[in-house]
């Protein structure tokens, strides 16, 4: 099964086991999107496609959630500031009432989760669980809870993303190619 690369929990009003709840109902979540059928053609992901032996592109990943960003009001992606490769650096936020505005958060006590993707673009499971995680809540395949927002970075490592190869991580089995776990300023 493949799983985001890190999942924060953000709540000022939610105690320690209720966030234990959150997590394990997000994996249930990931693990009922990564076996559903994908009904809209337009947002099936490459992981899909190859069956499992490809992940999505940097480029892939940002045009894949402009896309739902378009379609879904349930979507809303930011650009939240410029990287050393001086593409964007984007969040892409989930609220199923289409209520952005992040202070209003607090007041309605909302649970905000974040995901971050791409850390070492070499472990690429995260981006494409992600993808259709949000794919899946955008459309009503899964019903996300009404207080919960989740925001997914698609991309931390920008840099390593862009550096694909199939070779350069020992014993590991897939995707075809990956990221490299270095960034641009470390490994141009």
């Amino acid at each position: 099964m493949y799983i985001p690369c890190a999942i924060y929990f953000y709540s000022l009003y939610i105690s320690p086991m209720m966030k234990k709840c959150f997590f394990f109902a997000i994996l249930f979540f990931i693990s009922n999107s990564l076996h559903a059928q994908v009904t809209d053609t337009a947002f099936i992901t490459p992981f899909e496609k190859s069956n499992g032996l490809e992940s999505a592109t940097y480029f892939q990943a940002i045009d894949f959630y402009k896309a739902l960003d378009e379609k879904y009001d349930r979507i809303k992606m930011l650009d939240i500031g410029i990287t050393d490769t001086k593409y964007a650096l984007n969040v892409v936020l989930y609220c199923k009432d289409m209520g952005f505005d992040i202070r209003q958060w607090r007041q309605e006590k909302k649970v905000l989760i974040l995901i971050n993707n791409g850390i070492h673009p070499g472990e690429p499971d995260g981006i494409d669980a992600s993808m259709m995680l949000m794919r899946d809540a955008a459309s009503g395949k899964i019903v996300m809870p009404d207080n919960v927002v989740l925001a997914v970075i698609p991309v931390l490592n920008i840099g390593g993303a862009l550096n694909r190869n199939s070779n350069s991580r020992a014993n590991q089995n897939g995707p075809k190619e990956y990221g490299f776990r270095g960034d641009r300023k470390t490994h141009v």
